[in-house]
């Protein structure tokens, strides 16, 4: 019985003993894998994108952070953490005997993890490898990694790791971060007392954070203070003199700060459109994860002194058009109400004898009672009246957020086809993301005549002193069911070319299609632009500016007069360099070849035509008189079928640019007469006399060797006669006229 008992005993002792050695045998051989490729920590950094002068414009990031050098830092910086969370920090090897006896002896008592008793170093490599899981097993690998730690990096260098890594609520991750954040300076200014704050954080950032609990940030504050007097960092009487100044002026601004604020709601980002533009090129090129963690340091063209002009001028034009929108508009929104009465009667089989009582209904909804019913049906659970008056004011409300005036503006530099500036949209918010210069597709109206003249000249079709009637063809072609008009409704008799596009006439329009082809014009645009085929509408609408485009695609073909013939491709990166100083990617480098889509000659040619546009023609007023811009500009309004759409892309010697105006919905008009010379021409030439002081200066090319000037008969375009009255023009050399006018103008109505 004795022999049977001590051998129960001993087996009892031995699994006593020999269970947990083997358990923690095979716990340190994982800690032993892990140890041994264990790498070097790398924290995760927002990627910061910068402006062609090295400005920042904005920053993408999961966690926003700012790494900080320890040696950046006053010792009462890090001290105030070292005495609030590991008062034997530097005297332990990684781990507190004495503190996890503590801890587990709590832990044992009350079934619970309730007692860290970890180090720094502890802390640091849970967040970094152990993720924080609350078992036995992670603690032991825990402490073996932390002990590694210790070996391999010195107590500042942990430090440093730590103040780098730790989160202090509100979405700033890192010392740096949340001295700005909560007191809007750099981790090394911080004084005594505001690193007293950010050290009383840590444990429960959110629960303690003095946006939300002053009172408990306060005491936990004072307790970190007590304990940096006892360590000899501050001294008494200086303690006591901070902690009161500080609590009193800092009481008084957070009243100004609402507890549900993070650090995204304070990042300026000076250009949202265009770095959201960025984003997407930079996560296709890439990985969302290098994009939000991986520290990049991206350069882009766009030039943030622009940028600011253009939402200057943006915002107000699109705020005053809204205006007179909403005013034209408004009877579109009385019959919204039967309209979708209508619709919902068919779609639940009612009957047409409900319909002014629902139309009665829904109208009472709108004005009156939609977010009394809507709370009283989801008080009692009527999820029938819920659904109807949800739907209806989701519709309703969507249908008046696409009335609104929108816009947008970009601006590219025509010889490179850098992005200078881009806004997108009346503001870029979560409802209104839509980035209209690059993603809304719409008609250009007579904008699009730069090409359909542009391929006439280029292949030396037309000339810009070809003549053309003027004169509709209702009467003499009544069989034909489309017959183009004039903006204004007249006719002009006989016009030459360049005062045809001055005018934009569209009859001309139609005719120079006729007589250079669809099929040359449509390629013409293509090359310019880079387009394929389907984009075009090859009819002839195309004259008048039927096929749609985005006001980056218009502003890219435009270019091509600007610089000379050239193809651009528009484009927002110049350089990408990663964390540790290594470029990835740098465009000077890359090996470009100019593809000429138009001789020089044509180019020049179609640009002194722009330039009479704006001198003489349709954005004479609005550029010269009530934008105030007197540097060289050409360029060419836009305006689309009932006033849907205005447009203005043109250029100067320094830059290229499209302005749209516009609603989100084509079924609404910006109003009578808000033509693309009207809404638009004004935005586009104030942005260019703004941008013109500081942009560097450049002369539009000069003359070819192959375009010669010829004196011409003012009202035929043939050589003068004797009585003739007569101009100078340009010719692309042997296109000039050689017959000479008969001299005989009388029965010629001229312009």
């Amino acid at each position: 019985m004795k022999i049977r008992f001590r051998i129960i005993a001993i087996s009892a002792l031995s699994v006593l003993f020999v269970m947990p050695f083997l358990y923690f045998s095979i716990v340190y051989y994982e800690s032993y894998e892990i140890i041994k490729n264990l790498p070097i920590y790398q924290p995760n950094l927002p990627t910061r994108i910068f402006d062609e002068r090295g400005d920042c414009i904005s920053e993408l990031y999961d966690e926003h952070r700012l790494v900080v050098s320890i040696k950046e830092l006053p010792p009462h910086v890090y001290e105030a953490f070292v005495v609030m969370e590991d008062r034997n920090f530097y005297r332990h090897f990684g781990f507190d005997v004495l503190s996890i006896a503590r801890a587990l002896i709590i832990d044992l008592l009350t079934g619970e993890f309730r007692q860290g008793g970890s180090t720094i170093t502890q802390q640091l490599v849970k967040r970094i490898y152990t993720a924080g899981e609350k078992t036995f097993r992670r603690k032991i690998i825990e402490l073996l990694i932390a002990r590694e730690f210790e070996r391999r990096y010195s107590k500042l260098e942990i430090l440093e790791m730590y103040l780098n890594i730790i989160y202090f609520g509100h979405g700033a991750y890192g010392i740096n971060s949340a001295a700005h954040f909560f007191f809007g300076c750099l981790a090394r200014d911080l004084t005594p007392m505001q690193a007293c704050v950010l050290a009383s954080l840590t444990t429960a950032p959110n629960r303690l954070s003095p946006l939300r609990n002053p009172e408990a940030t306060y005491e936990r504050s004072r307790q970190v203070l007590i304990k940096l007097v006892a360590a000899g960092i501050v001294g008494r009487e200086e303690a006591v003199r901070q902690f009161e100044s500080f609590w009193a002026e800092y009481l008084e601004a957070l009243r100004d700060r609402y507890p549900t604020l993070t650090v995204r709601h304070r990042v300026d980002d000076r250009a949202p459109y265009f770095t959201e533009y960025v984003r997407r090129e930079l996560v296709k090129k890439y990985s969302a994860d290098k994009v939000y963690r991986g520290g990049l340091k991206v350069y882009t063209t766009l030039d943030l002194r622009c940028q600011r002009v253009a939402r200057e001028v943006m915002n107000v034009g699109i705020s005053r058009q809204d205006t007179i929108t909403a005013s034209y508009n408004r009877r579109i929104f009385t019959h919204f109400e039967k309209n979708y009465a209508k619709k919902y009667l068919k779609l639940n089989r009612g009957f047409k004898r409900d319909l002014s009582a629902l139309v009665s209904m829904y109208r009472t909804f709108k004005d009156d009672i939609i977010d009394e019913l809507m709370l009283f049906s989801e008080m009692f659970s009527v999820s029938e009246i819920s659904d109807a008056v949800k739907n209806f004011n989701e519709e309703y409300e969507w249908f008046r957020s696409s009335g609104k005036t929108e816009g947008a503006l970009v601006a590219i530099d025509p010889f490179t086809g850098g992005i200078i500036a881009m806004v997108g949209g009346s503001g870029f918010t979560p409802a209104n993301q839509l980035n209209r210069a690059i993603q809304a597709r719409r008609q250009p109206g007579s904008a699009f005549k730069i090409f359909v003249w542009g391929a006439g000249i280029a292949a030396r079709i037309i000339t810009a002193a070809t003549p053309f009637f003027d004169i509709s063809t209702e009467d003499m072609e009544p069989y034909i069911e489309w017959h183009p008009r004039n903006y204004d409704k007249k006719n002009r008799g006989l016009v030459l070319t360049r005062k045809a596009l001055a005018l934009s006439l569209n009859i001309i329009s139609v005719q120079i299609y006729e007589k250079v082809g669809g099929e040359r014009i449509w390629k013409f645009a293509s090359r310019l632009m880079n387009l394929p085929k389907s984009r075009f509408q090859i009819d002839p609408t195309l004259a008048m500016g039927t096929s749609e485009l985005t006001p980056l695609e218009l502003t890219a073909g435009i270019s091509a007069f600007a610089n000379g013939g050239y193809r651009i491709t528009p484009f927002a990166i110049q350089k990408i360099i990663d964390k540790d100083g290594r470029i990835l990617y740098d465009r000077s480098k890359e090996a470009t070849v100019r593809k000429r889509v138009m001789s020089a000659e044509a180019a020049f040619i179609m640009t002194e035509l722009l330039k009479e546009v704006v001198n003489n023609g349709t954005a004479s007023h609005a550029v010269r008189r009530v934008a105030g811009l007197r540097t060289p500009a050409a360029g060419k309004t836009g305006t689309n079928t009932a006033f849907r759409d205005a447009w203005f892309t043109g250029f100067t010697p320094f830059l290229a640019g499209t302005v749209w105006i516009g609603c989100d919905i084509p079924r609404f008009s910006l109003g009578y007469n808000q033509s693309g010379a009207a809404v638009a021409a004004p935005l586009w030439g104030k942005f260019m006399r703004r941008v013109s002081s500081f942009r560097k200066w450049r002369s539009f090319p000069g003359r070819p060797d192959g375009v010669v000037m010829k004196r011409v008969c003012a009202k035929t375009g043939l050589r003068p006669a004797a009585d003739c009255p007569s101009i100078e023009e340009y010719f692309i050399r042997g296109t000039e006229p050689k017959e000479t006018c008969s001299g005989t103008h009388d029965s010629e109505e001229t312009i």
